[in-house]
């Protein structure tokens, strides 16, 4: 195989195994939503954190939570160095940051 076509097949392979990790990403995150939401309807409040919703966060989970206010919150997740994708709860719509 010539260089050059080598070259195009790694680089055809990473992309598409990038796009499959940001789409596990961006589900967790929307599971994760679904989660928080269904807790705010049952408890009147938002949980402090993931393990209230029977999960663990860690330094390398696909996505995060953070309480903004008493009635808000975000959800993100990182799509490469310094740029996240990020859902805001008074909004209810996703941004692009960074």
């Amino acid at each position: 195989m010539k260089p050059t076509i080598k070259i195009l097949t790694l680089v055809l392979l990473c992309g598409l195994h990038s796009c499959e990790f940001n789409n596990e990403r961006q589900e967790y995150a929307e599971m994760l939503i679904e989660k928080v939401e269904t807790f705010k309807k049952e408890n009147n409040r938002l949980p402090k954190d993931v393990s209230e919703l029977g999960l663990t966060e860690k330094l390398d989970s696909p996505a995060f939570y953070q309480i903004q206010t008493d009635s808000t919150y975000m959800v993100w997740y990182g799509l490469s160095v310094g740029e996240s994708k990020v859902y805001r709860s008074a909004t209810k719509k996703w941004t692009e940051e960074g």
